[in-house]
């Protein structure tokens, strides 16, 4: 059995605790298959963070729109179809250079997307080793731009949307004051019993969403 550390299970705990009492009953995504995991480890040479693993293992994961800039945690299998779709448009792409002689951004192997927005952008996290090593990052599937991680880690992202909606201040501080594209955003639950992120003033104080 896996063990579940750097707070993945008890933030999800507390979010999940915070679905019961404000929204309705939403499908849930499945928790990915040890082995299958150990597969996809196994492809690409490395064990994934601890906190990703623990992320793809926590079950009754709401499979709604509740990460902040609308985007629905995706099942291990529909990630990694993902993850294979990108690399053959970034492969059928090709190399190329903007015309500062930059070379121009393109998945990587070592990107693994965790959720899906409607629109077709991922939140994804970065297996490269270095200083964003386990970050998660907005994939803006037109831009193919990175920019500044929405959350250092999978961990760091349950706590703030944990402590945003039990609070009624906005998430995605760090990040806007980092110069991240992404506003603040506060929830709000709205009459047909949704999650709603809203830009928010991080200079406002917010009463807690319903």
């Amino acid at each position: 059995m896996t063990s579940i550390d750097h707070g993945v299970r008890k933030s999800w705990d507390r979010i999940d605790a915070w679905f019961g009492d404000h929204l309705h009953r939403a499908p849930v995504r499945a928790a990915a298959d040890g082995g299958r995991l150990g597969a996809f480890e196994a492809d690409i040479g490395a064990a994934l963070p601890t906190e990703v693993h623990d992320w793809w293992t926590l079950d009754r994961v709401s499979a709604d729109y509740w990460i902040p800039g609308s985007f629905a945690p995706v099942g291990l299998e529909e990630a990694l179809e993902t993850r294979e779709i990108w690399l053959l448009v970034a492969e059928q792409e090709g190399a190329s250079s903007a015309a500062n002689g930059e070379p121009e951004p393109r998945f990587l192997p070592s990107f693994l997307p965790i959720a899906m927005s409607p629109g077709g952008d991922g939140l994804i996290v970065d297996l490269r080793f270095g200083d964003s090593y386990g970050a998660v990052f907005l994939w803006d599937h037109e831009t193919w731009v990175l920019g500044v991680p929405l959350w250092g880690s999978v961990a760091s992202m349950l706590q703030d949307i944990a402590a945003a909606l039990e609070s009624g201040t906005p998430a995605l501080l760090r990040h806007a004051a980092s110069g991240g594209t992404e506003k603040a955003c506060a929830a709000r639950v709205d009459d047909a019993g949704d999650l709603v992120w809203e830009v928010a003033d991080p200079g406002i104080p917010r009463t807690s969403p319903r």
